[in-house]
């Protein structure tokens, strides 16, 4: 199933591409209003990815109202005007596309509801071991020494993982002054954990997770998370669950969000609640 979503988005994106232009093409060939509603609508959800991948929101809600209704409403408004024209091929792209799209919403973004036994609130995390770029080993009992903030992120592909990189460094001065580490995790090759580090120069832990043994110990490995495709850039297919663990002193664990939608993620102003709860001032 997860082999199938890791295709279903390299595929859904290609489409996207290729039927906006086919069917702008074919309006201005045939001046048909089916087949311009139609491009219209494969057009919303085309500038829907590219907004994502020009790295502006870090989170989005579950169901883009913004982007869903006026895809539902051209998605109707397609099917009238194919009748009026009897233009089949327009309502048949339409529908398509209007199927891809609630794929995407409620198939491809949920992970269906899964579960981590290994992180329970109030209980120490178990035993793991992460990298730095570096190849310095980094483990639960030296993350211990001071409350800590961990973000385990896809990679530097996924650019609402990036978002919220730069979300959370632009907080630096405020997590430094209540004394929390702050520590990035990925899957991801350590060059490009590297140049994430030197994008934002922030001083905190940027640390790799090999082969997702950390992943795996934790309950939030996303078996063939990654859409196909990315091998060729170095990428591994399978990647993690996006996941926000904070943990006290004592290594003892105060907050988890395993999301269950990887677009959806909790605001930082979340966890400055939680270390405020901690009497960190």
């Amino acid at each position: 199933m997860q082999k199938l979503k890791s295709l279903f988005i390299s595929g859904y994106c290609t489409y996207l591409t290729l039927i906006s232009a086919f069917s702008l093409y074919s309006y201005l060939g045939s001046d048909s209003k089916a087949m311009l509603l139609t491009a219209i609508l494969h057009i919303i959800g085309l500038s829907f990815f590219g907004l994502l991948f020009l790295g502006k929101p870090a989170r989005t809600s579950a169901l883009l109202p913004k982007w869903t209704i006026p895809t539902v409403i051209l998605g109707v408004s397609v099917a009238y005007q194919s009748v009026l024209e009897a233009n089949t091929l327009a309502i048949v792209l339409a529908a398509i596309g209007w199927l891809g799209w609630s794929l995407y919403l409620f198939w491809y973004s949920s992970f269906g509801g899964a579960t981590s036994q290994a992180l329970v609130i109030g209980k120490p995390l178990p035993e793991f071991s992460l990298y730095s770029p570096a190849g310095e080993t980094v483990t639960r009992s030296e993350l211990s020494r001071k409350p800590t903030l961990m973000i385990f992120y896809r990679g530097n592909w996924c650019p609402l993982c990036v978002a919220q990189v730069k979300e959370i460094s632009a907080m630096y001065s405020q997590l430094n002054a209540m004394g929390v580490d702050v520590c990035l995790v990925s899957p991801q090759p350590e060059r490009n954990t590297q140049s994430l580090a030197n994008r934002f120069n922030v001083p905190f832990r940027f640390l790799v997770d090999k082969e997702l043994k950390t992943a795996e110990a934790f309950g939030i490995k996303a078996d063939a998370g990654a859409p196909s495709g990315l091998e060729a850039l170095g990428y591994d297919s399978d990647t993690v669950r996006p996941t926000v663990l904070i943990t006290d002193r004592e290594g003892t664990l105060v907050y988890s969000d395993l999301t269950d939608n990887y677009r959806v993620r909790p605001e930082p102003e979340e966890f400055i609640k939680v270390f405020q709860g901690m009497g960190l001032a």
